[in-house]
């Protein structure tokens, strides 16, 4: 996918340790949408037992200069709604350069990554921006 450069290893913030945890993103690999990743107690799949456990984490930028406008999005997947298994409660989200992202899907329009309001239940997330 246009500006993809791999994943990286992420652990929340309220990491579990070694155990095996499940989770669903609410947006897919999208970067011009902000999504949420939520944890699920595990259930069986196609029954009705999986519940949301209160565990979340938005996307995020990524860049630790205030005075540089940020480049890069952490993009959380797989897909749309789609239960996936986090071993070690470690997940493997990508990253996006959304300037490539942009210039490539956007005509050539300019691309940065935007901190913002996430879908619930996540109160934070962040997206790829483009303009001219």
């Amino acid at each position: 996918m246009d500006g993809a450069m791999g994943t990286i290893e992420f652990k929340p913030k309220d990491w579990k340790g070694n155990v095996t945890t499940y989770w669903v993103d609410t947006d897919g690999v999208n970067p011009g949408v902000a999504g949420c990743h939520r944890a699920y107690n595990r259930g069986t799949y196609g029954g009705a037992d999986w519940s949301y456990n209160g565990r979340t984490f938005g996307e995020a930028c990524l860049g630790d200069n205030p005075n540089i406008p940020y480049r890069f999005l952490i993009e959380s997947n797989p897909g749309v709604l789609v239960r996936h298994a986090h071993e070690n409660d470690t997940g493997h989200p990508d990253v996006f350069d959304c300037w490539t992202w942009c210039s490539r899907t956007h005509q050539g329009q300019n691309g940065v990554c935007v901190p913002t309001k996430g879908p619930a239940p996540c109160e934070t997330s962040a997206k790829c921006v483009c303009s001219n």
